[in-house]
């Protein structure tokens, strides 16, 4: 699936066919991206191709040849798509352009490393997400460490000899010196979220996915990575993206997160979500109630709660990796302008060190400050207590 952070490189408008054949894998054949995108999108909402025929007005035959990449569809039916499921066109635009600009970057790749032309074809054939592994694969073959690798190496060394709480000193260090930058933050926070796996977070503020139509996403997505999205436009469906793959999560699987007490009780008292995103009473309230109802319902949504601040803040999917952030300014004072936000780990190796680590954390805390019944009560009884705004 295209990121909805991605800028473009091609501004000449919605190109939905190539026209250079020396980037093409191949140049012999008409092909289009899109069939994908509409076809995952289809998917995650359950419907059949009769299913959006109906919504959008297309014929099932068609919408299959679209799905199958042997029909181009014109501007006009793929705004019928796009409304059906609630987006821009925009969106199919952007997967269309990511999809050429990854497909230029193998062939480039493929014609530096000298892989016979004949056997592009195959290349061609592979899914988005591994023609992206093959660039990074051949990328990592043929480049020197850099500076940062060689760094996050040795931070990945340390952290399998000595564990995470050995190594939290130095693990801030490197994410503000070396981290992600909001943007690309945003973007690895993306991938991880819409990964069906279990799931464990220790996040200090509640998280807002199970009521996020009370919310303007726009503050949220700000407050959470202190920049504005490339993209606005697909802000919405990337919430709802998100909200979408926590419940399949919920389908059999678990989601955890462990959040310091006395901040939610203050957020529920006052509606300061953090990081100057202020929630008005009647936000605050459904949220809460929404959060309530899914712990009362759905016995793998799992929360629990600190007595003290969280000792790191982490989100992580089994087997697709880690993001490690950087804490919170306590005083909101210090200049992080050109600080790194977070740091990605991906080996399975790391993985384990930091589901072992939050295990240990969850299992220090009180049985009544994480059995779903005791939480969801208490919760009921903050709201209860009313706003003070």
């Amino acid at each position: 699936m295209t990121s909805m952070f991605h800028t473009p490189s091609d501004e000449r408008g919605a190109v939905l066919v190539s026209s250079d054949p020396t980037s093409d894998l191949r140049p012999d054949q008409v092909r289009q991206h899109i069939g994908p995108a509409v076809k995952e999108l289809r998917e995650r909402e359950g419907w059949s191709l009769r299913d959006l025929g109906s919504r959008c007005g297309v014929s099932s035959a068609y919408l299959s040849r679209i799905e199958r990449g042997s029909s181009v569809p014109s501007f006009s039916i793929l705004a019928s798509i796009a409304s059906a499921f609630r987006v821009s066109p925009e969106y199919f635009i952007e997967f269309e352009r990511s999809a050429k600009k990854l497909e230029g970057e193998l062939a480039y790749t493929l014609e530096q490393l000298g892989v016979a032309r004949s056997t592009w074809h195959e290349f061609a054939d592979l899914s988005m997400e591994a023609q992206g592994a093959v660039v990074n694969a051949f990328r990592q073959l043929t480049t020197p460490l850099t500076d940062h690798e060689y760094q996050m190496f040795a931070a990945e060394a340390k952290l399998l000899s000595d564990g995470v709480e050995q190594s939290l000193d130095q693990l801030i260090d490197l994410a503000r010196r070396e981290g992600l930058d909001p943007v690309d933050f945003a973007r690895h926070r993306t991938q991880i979220e819409e990964t069906k796996a279990d799931r464990f977070a220790m996040i200090n503020r509640l998280c807002t996915l199970p009521a996020a139509w009370m919310f303007d996403q726009l503050q949220v997505f700000e407050g959470t990575f202190g920049v504005q999205p490339e993209n606005p436009l697909l802000l919405k469906w990337w919430v709802r993206a998100q909200r979408t793959a926590l419940l399949k999560v919920l389908d059999g699987g678990k989601s955890r997160c462990v959040y310091p007490k006395q901040q939610v009780s203050d957020y529920i008292r006052t509606g300061d979500w953090g990081d100057h995103v202020q929630f008005e009473p009647e936000q605050v309230r459904e949220h809460v109630r929404e959060t309530v109802k899914l712990l009362r319902t759905r016995p793998g949504y799992q929360i629990g709660f600190l007595d003290e601040d969280i000792p790191a803040r982490l989100v992580g999917k089994e087997d697709h990796g880690v993001l490690f952030v950087t804490p919170d300014d306590p005083a909101g004072t210090s200049d992080n302008s050109g600080e790194g936000m977070a740091l990605r780990f991906s080996s399975p190796e790391a993985i384990t060190q930091f589901r072992e680590y939050f295990d240990s954390v969850w299992d220090s805390i009180p049985e009544q400050q994480r059995d779903n019944d005791a939480v969801a009560d208490w919760l009921e009884a903050e709201l209860a207590a009313g706003f003070a705004g």
